[in-house]
């Protein structure tokens, strides 16, 4: 890991470049996602120092999965802070127990009596105290979250006071090798009304991309489309407000899709059945990788009452829809 200088405008000789090598090594391993071959593909997770933006339509999972991110980098034992601008810190909360709940793998009727339990708790109708001394499932979900629960920090973001500079401030105090989540970029206050919404996201891209530079950190931002992704069967880089800075700004582009819509109609109308099974399904496609091999195409199953994506997953075997190649 190289330590970055005071003055950003002051350049360093190779020697000084070399001189502030991490020896030990053990900030600058990436930081895993938890999902394969996702990881694989990445060799080995997130890297500090990187940008990586999540796309996709709305209702398909990123703050989920972002979420299983940041639970997975706390778990593997590093800082992880997720700043949430849609929802507060309870609410986080009672997703983390959820997929906790889910990592457990308990499908019998239990888990929907301690779904609702968690549910009651997160919205102040029950006490986690009695709902924990009651029900063994939220007690082995609890401690499996206790485990590593002081290694990770939930923010309740504001779209009026939350700026880069104060999440420039608030990772100050976690040093480097710590992963940060944005759940979304373009509610980041700041910058000109001047500004289009395309130009200020690549501002906000590019501030995002210093704080990683500057910090020695990992930035996970999950972005929102434009008004063509509302209509788009599959979603690509292309269809990200602000998509020509972000595509430069970023080092790691992943983009969700819903497979029923993702897989090519000329491809699925042959197998209904296989149709019909794509539904519960979702497309994760590293669209960029500045630091190995892109375009892939992954699929991972969704479990939709945990709040999460089974983490082991596949390659995509199906032809999906490319609007750059054969737009249907």
């Amino acid at each position: 890991m190289i330590e970055a200088p005071r003055d950003l405008r002051s350049p360093r000789t190779v020697a000084e470049v070399v001189a502030g090598l991490d020896t030990s090594g053990e900030m600058s391993r990436p930081i895993p996602s938890g999902f394969e071959p996702l990881d694989s593909a990445l060799e080995g997770g997130f890297r500090t120092r990187e940008l990586a933006i999540v796309g996709g339509p709305p209702g398909v999972g990123k703050t989920s999965v972002a979420l299983q991110w940041a639970r997975q980098a706390a778990a593997s034992g590093r800082a992880a802070v997720f700043a949430c601008y849609e929802h507060d810190e309870v609410s986080l909360l009672g997703r983390l127990l959820a997929q906790e709940i889910g990592e457990i793998g308990d499908d019998a009727p239990a888990s929907h009596y301690t779904r609702s339990a968690v549910r009651a708790v997160t919205r102040g109708e029950a006490l986690l105290e009695e709902e924990l001394s009651s029900d063994p499932l939220l007690r082995s979900a609890y401690s499996r979250l206790d485990d590593f629960a002081h290694r990770l920090w939930l923010l309740r973001a504001s779209g009026i006071t939350t700026s880069l500079s104060e999440l420039e401030a608030i990772v100050d105090d976690f040093g480097s090798g710590t992963i940060l989540f944005i759940d979304y970029l373009q509610k980041i206050p700041g910058g000109s009304d001047m500004l289009s919404e395309s130009d200020r996201a690549i501002r906000l891209a590019e501030g995002l991309k210093e704080l990683a530079l500057d910090r020695d950190i990992a930035v996970v931002a999950i972005v929102a489309g434009d008004s063509s992704a509302l209509s788009a069967r599959r979603l690509r880089l292309q269809h990200l407000r602000g998509s020509a800075g972000l595509a430069y700004e970023a080092d790691l582009v992943l983009m969700m899709n819903e497979k029923a819509l993702a897989v090519s109609k000329s491809h699925s109308a042959f197998d209904p059945v296989r149709a019909q099974e794509f539904t519960s399904k979702v497309v994760l496609s590293i669209d960029k990788n500045r630091g190995g091999p892109a375009p892939i195409d992954l699929e991972f199953t969704k479990d939709l009452a945990h709040f999460r994506l089974e983490p082991m997953g596949s390659v995509v075997e199906d032809r999906l829809v490319d609007t750059l190649m054969y737009p249907e």
